[in-house]
């Protein structure tokens, strides 16, 4: 059954204003009266819409599954160009950033909630191959030397996505005041992409990486942007 536009509204408003609140630290212990305490409503008609914490993490996480899809999907043309590649790897750290609560609190989300968990699961399925179709088609196109034994190829996957999916889990860990910059998006995307750059043609390296060091001088010309790619 169609949910009413009304209904929809206020189902957006509340996923918001409880990613804001999860977001923050000691975002663990918020509760479902401490969301709709930051939103102005009752617990009534927020348990209306959701019975609980857990089915409102569960509602956004077809979005963090959405972006870390689109950052591994193919490419529209034939062929991945250094731009996008390095473009990709900014796209992934600005997903963690904005989901970032999703990622510091992974094994206890996961635990708490059986479905979610299955769907997590079956997203890091989905995820690790596109992340391999990406690596083949640099193969294929002569931007990547394949590794050996031809194994490792699925430990660089393996190795992408835990380095990525832990940079800013280990940056809120070491910092009392946890605040991302865009040098943090650079270097978060950089030790991703260095993960793989040692198998990359020189050139299509380089500019990828020029991609992804660029970054924070164009964040300087639009300092109100949120952490992410151009």
């Amino acid at each position: 059954m169609r949910v009413p536009a009304r209904s929809a509204g206020t189902v957006t408003r509340i996923v918001e204003g409880a990613l804001e609140l999860l977001n923050r630290p000691g975002g663990g212990a918020v509760t479902t009266n401490h969301i709709a305490a930051h939103l102005g409503m009752s617990p009534g008609n927020l348990y209306y819409h959701f019975r609980n914490r857990e089915e409102i993490v569960r509602a956004m996480f077809p979005r963090i599954e959405a972006e870390g899809l689109a950052a591994t999907a193919p490419p529209a043309g034939l062929r991945l160009t250094a731009h996008e590649f390095g473009e990709r790897h900014l796209q992934g750290v600005h997903t963690l950033w904005r989901y970032r609560f999703f990622f510091r609190d992974l094994n206890q989300l996961v635990a708490r909630d059986a479905r979610l968990a299955e769907e997590y699961r079956d997203y890091q399925r989905r995820l690790r191959t596109q992340y391999r179709s990406i690596f083949e088609l640099l193969i294929t196109q002569g931007s990547m030397r394949a590794p050996e034994p031809a194994d490792d190829l699925e430990r660089l996957v393996a190795d992408s996505i835990v380095i990525w999916a832990n940079w800013i889990p280990h940056l809120i860990a070491l910092r009392p005041r946890p605040e991302i910059t865009p040098r943090d998006v650079v270097e978060g995307a950089l030790h991703s992409f260095l993960v793989v750059a040692p198998l990359l043609e020189r050139r299509f390296a380089a500019e990828a990486r020029g991609v992804i060091e660029g970054y924070e001088a164009r964040s300087r010309k639009a300092p109100n942007e949120e952490p992410g790619p151009a």
